[in-house]
């Protein structure tokens, strides 16, 4: 096999068992087309290795469903192209000890951009997930154009150091709606974005292929394939922060719906008489039970006279309220922050219960912020919960909690990068 790379080109000539050379060629982008190594089988067999990895050839022929040895015939061939390594030998369990694979860490780097509520980070991430290089900005008194504009220049950055300039494809995690095929971010309310087409903007400057996804569905992404969770085939999962959002996985694959936009759970109505929501409606579950929501109530008590640790602590200035401050104000007691604590777990337990209903899961794991506020919210959650889904649907389901934060969603762009340039 002949690897020729640079910037702007990279081309893989690879030897079939005819001897007839198939060569993968696209200007002004970094990929690597495996139909050059023969096609799904090959597929399955890295994916596998680079999502559980290190791991056994036995082990990947059990969960494959392929041979023993068309696993060992695939595995000789990606090491070859130096896709994987053998990484070390296994644990003795009787017979020969097993040679462990695991992907080579150097096969890609990518620029990965997380827009968050408040805060802009620009990733240099290579094929282990090992972040390289890191920077982070404050976006809280940006308008749109500035977010956008800083979003190209931390781009820019990442793509100019010395690994960057090595970077295959850039990956870029939004909150709210998007189109991810299309690249296009449909409305973002910590940006104020609205139909901006990130993909077509960032390829045309950077000429590298660029991957959309809502943080939701990242973090099911990497929740599923590198958490406790990849062996469950039906699961839901609940992020809560700024806003609310899930990510939603039916049979072991993503479920996106029809037009891209399943997974909106925060804009399903709770309340039809409830606050305005950012999406414009009344009472969503987001503008019930998010830690948006939690400040605005606490804010609003404070302001209608109740007193709290809250309010001490941010010495009355209610526009400097965060959720922290409430879930350390519960944490000694104070009656205020415990009550609206209280009131939120009651919504959420009501989302969860029409999860339950809708999807029958094998699991609802509730992550982002409000993980924090855990201990004052699961037991209301949990009983609201048990009060409105059906018994044969909640039986079967596991309720837990995420303490990855937004590492699963790093973990899920980075996967979705990577089985764009390696796969597609």
């Amino acid at each position: 096999m002949e690897r020729i790379y640079n910037k702007i080109h990279r081309i893989f000539v690879v030897k079939n068992d005819e001897s007839e050379e198939c060569r993968c060629v696209m200007e002004g982008v970094n990929t690597i087309n495996f139909k050059a190594m023969g096609g799904v089988n090959e597929s399955l067999v890295f994916n596998t290795i680079r999502r559980r990895g290190p791991i056994s050839r036995v082990d990947i022929a059990k969960l494959s469903g392929l041979t023993a040895p068309t696993v060992t015939n695939i595995s000789g061939k990606l090491i070859e192209f130096g896709l994987i390594h053998e990484y070390m030998v296994g644990e003795y369990s009787g017979g020969r000890r097993p040679v462990l694979l695991k992907a080579n860490s150097e096969i890609a780097n990518m620029i990965i951009v997380d827009i968050r509520s408040k805060e802009m980070i620009g990733y240099l991430i290579n094929g282990a997930l090992e972040i390289k290089e890191q920077t982070c900005h404050d976006i809280r008194h940006l308008d749109k154009d500035e977010i956008l504009l800083l979003l190209e220049n931390i781009i820019a950055k990442c793509h100019s150091s010395e690994n960057g300039q090595l970077a295959l494809a850039i990956g870029i995690i939004v909150r709210g709606p998007v189109l991810s095929r299309e690249g296009l971010s449909l409305f973002s309310p910590s940006t104020g974005w609205r139909n901006v087409p990130l993909k077509y903007i960032l390829e045309e400057r950077f000429q590298l292929p660029v991957f959309v996804e809502n943080d939701m569905r990242a973090m099911a992404l990497g929740a599923y394939h590198y958490g406790p969770y990849r062996d469950i085939k039906n699961a839901v999962f609940l992020g809560v922060g700024g806003g609310i959002g899930s990510g939603i996985i039916l049979n072991g694959e993503l479920y996106r719906g029809l037009g891209d936009s399943a997974g909106e759970i925060g804009h399903t109505v709770v309340d039809a008489q409830g606050p305005l929501c950012s999406c414009g409606n009344h009472g969503c579950l987001e503008a019930m039970a998010s830690e948006s929501a939690l400040v605005n109530l606490v804010v609003k008590s404070i302001l209608e006279g109740e007193s709290s640790l809250v309010a001490e602590v941010v010495k009355g200035d209610t526009n400097a309220i965060r959720p922290e401050h409430i879930y350390s104000a519960a944490e000694v007691g104070d009656p205020l922050a415990l009550k609206i604590l209280d009131h939120i777990a009651h919504y959420l337990g009501m989302g969860a219960a029409n999860i339950i209903n809708i999807f029958n899961p094998q699991l609802v794991l509730i992550g982002g912020g409000i993980v924090k506020g855990r201990n004052f919210i699961e037991e209301t959650m949990v009983k609201v919960i048990k009060e409105r889904a059906l018994g044969s649907s909640y039986s079967s389901t596991r309720i837990e909690f995420s303490i990855e934060g937004r590492t699963a969603a790093l973990k899920g762009i980075v996967d979705l990068v990577m089985e764009g340039i390696f796969l597609r």
